[in-house]
């Protein structure tokens, strides 16, 4: 199977199955692939994508180096899990029909909508909520900015805030047509500079959170031996802004502080796992680095 294997590339052991799963994933198709792709590239040994699920707590990656040592990798997403299913949901239906509105509604929701609430999924309970704006009166023509129900609000805009959604603006439908509701997600945003200290916060809490995920990236890790252990994390919107941000090139400084590795990890990777094109890594006897301005390969 490894015959052919052409350095820079990752050797995939895992199943079809596995694969055909991950190229579905709406959050990052196959961001497994990915990373190993990243990892063959920056050290030029021959890494393999070796869990295949045919053993409890096998490592993600495995990385065979040309003088004998070996290496680990864990991969995951630092993901909200609510936010990514909102996110896929409505960015695949993103407009939803409504015959018993009289208005075309916009709705900019947030990661915590409600996709179901005391048993009715969106697609009932928000025409509903949204027959009673359009009984009282409250149409929004006029809208200020996207949060624009913490700046009016009311009953029913607090209603709508508590099902997760921020703004809404409508216009009446035209003849013939049905009420509908459009979607906007919710954006990410934040300062133009990167921010270390909120970044570096957020790292050292999410790398030594006391959760079930983590023990079990940790216990992966330690059960494996080898010489190295690569904690890979993928960084997504739903993570904060300001490791978001620090995964663009525009974001040209590297992170001033040495993460707060737990003692399983070793070695620390943030990949951006959506829309983001920056590669961070932490070694300890390099610090922080760009791996790709020391590819092995090129």
């Amino acid at each position: 199977m490894t015959d052919d294997w052409q350095r820079g590339y990752p050797i995939d052991l895992r199943t079809p199955q596995q694969r055909e799963r991950a190229f579905t994933d709406h959050v990052s198709p196959d961001f497994e692939q990915v990373v190993g792709r990243v990892l063959a590239r920056f050290t030029g040994a021959r890494v393999y994508l070796q869990d295949d699920n045919r053993k409890q707590k096998t490592p993600d990656i495995r990385i065979d180096y040309d003088d004998g040592r070996s290496g680990y990798a864990e991969v995951w997403m630092a993901l909200d899990r609510h936010h990514a299913e909102v996110a896929g949901i409505l960015s695949r239906r993103p407009n939803l029909a409504a015959p018993i509105l009289a208005r075309n509604w916009t709705a900019n929701v947030t990661g915590s909508f409600r996709l179901k609430h005391e048993g009715r999924r969106y697609t009932e309970w928000l025409p509903d909520l949204l027959a009673h704006f359009e009984a009282a009166g409250q149409l929004y023509e006029y809208v200020p900015r996207p949060d624009n129900l913490s700046v009016h609000p009311g009953p029913l805009a607090d209603e709508a805030r508590d099902m997760g959604i921020r703004g809404l603006s409508s216009r009446p439908a035209d003849d013939g047509e049905v009420g509908s509701v459009q979607f906007i997600l919710w954006e990410i945003g934040g300062p133009a500079d990167v921010t270390w200290e909120p970044f570096h916060d957020w790292l050292d809490d999410h790398l030594n959170a006391d959760s079930a995920h983590m023990r079990g990236n940790k216990e992966k890790l330690a059960g494996a031996g080898g010489d190295e252990s690569h904690a890979v994390v993928g960084v997504t919107m739903t993570s904060p802004w300001a490791a978001f941000h620090a995964l663009h090139f525009d974001a040209d400084t590297l992170p001033p502080l040495p993460p707060k590795l737990p003692e399983e990890f070793t070695h620390l990777w943030l990949i951006g796992a959506q829309a983001s094109d920056r590669c961070l890594a932490w070694y300890p006897d390099r610090g922080w680095f760009e791996p790709h301005r020391a590819w092995a390969t090129d």
